[in-house]
């Protein structure tokens, strides 16, 4: 299905794609094309969301939500983003956290909330329209969690407040180089041997945008807020310039790669 090309898309695109000039090679940040596409398949919803496998809890239990299949949702790589999904009776837009075992390929499980909102008081399953969204605004401003059970030898973590799905965290200790952390299936970022905090972490988007968090503390499970934003602001961390265009090779392009998402403004 085309949404389990996702993950193989990202790595294609690492190649082919343009970033910003700065301390990282120029294929390290990837861009997503924008083919005019959008998904189409079913929403069912359910009630309980105390558990995300995109470890985003805990959530209130009147907020917009969707899992996706297994095929869909990989190996996280869009935990944090949002949905604009569109059915029968409107348009909502969804926040993905978390992955649902037993739905197809095209299916979505939303909360009630927000299947009310497409779906009025039909019950069970509905027709749907769905597309990422690019830059949601109001432009959340990132956060970090230390991952509970982390050490000096091991450390995770869990990078809130993104809004596009992020494609590369990166980390640096004090005295060493930037170092690629590896992305979990719980949505956790980890490093081995991370070195002595405090921490910059380094966020790179799938669209091309980069910001960085210059004080991570070594502090488990509390939320370390920040007042950096990922895109919607003009930003050069660290002396890099902005990205250029994205420039696709031959062979490459919508036509034989297409995105399972159309790059869409957010909904009203």
């Amino acid at each position: 299905m085309l949404f389990a090309l996702t993950a193989g898309m990202v790595k294609l695109q690492e190649t082919a794609c343009a970033s910003a000039a700065g301390p990282l090679p120029r294929a390290d940040v990837t861009v997503e094309p924008a083919p005019p596409w959008v998904r189409r398949g079913t929403a069912a919803h359910h009630a309980d969301w105390s558990e995300v496998l995109c470890s985003m809890g805990p959530l209130s239990p009147r907020g917009r939500y969707v899992s996706l299949s297994a095929a869909e949702f990989g190996r996280a790589s869009l935990c944090g983003s949002y949905l604009e999904v569109a059915g029968p009776e409107g348009t909502v837009r969804v926040q993905v956290v978390d992955r649902c075992r037993v739905c197809p390929p095209g299916r979505l499980d939303l909360s009630e909330r927000a299947f009310a909102r497409i779906a009025g008081g039909r019950e069970g399953v509905v027709p749907v329209r769905y597309r990422l969204v690019h830059d949601p605004r109001p432009v959340p401003r990132l956060a970090v969690r230390v991952k509970p059970g982390s050490t000096r030898g091991w450390l995770a973590l869990l990078v809130l407040g993104h809004g596009n799905p992020i494609s590369r965290v990166e980390l640096r200790a004090a005295g060493r180089k930037w170092r690629t952390m590896w992305r979990g299936l719980d949505n956790h970022w980890a490093i081995s041997r991370p070195g002595d905090g405090p921490y910059r972490v380094r966020v790179t988007d799938r669209f091309g945008n980069r910001a960085v968090l210059r004080w991570v503390a070594f502090e488990t499970a509390a939320v370390q807020h920040s007042e950096v934003k990922l895109y919607g602001t003009f930003q050069r961390p660290e002396g890099t310039r902005p990205p250029a265009a994205p420039r696709l090779p031959a062979g490459h392009g919508p036509a034989s790669t297409p995105s399972p998402f159309r790059i869409s403004p957010p909904c009203a």
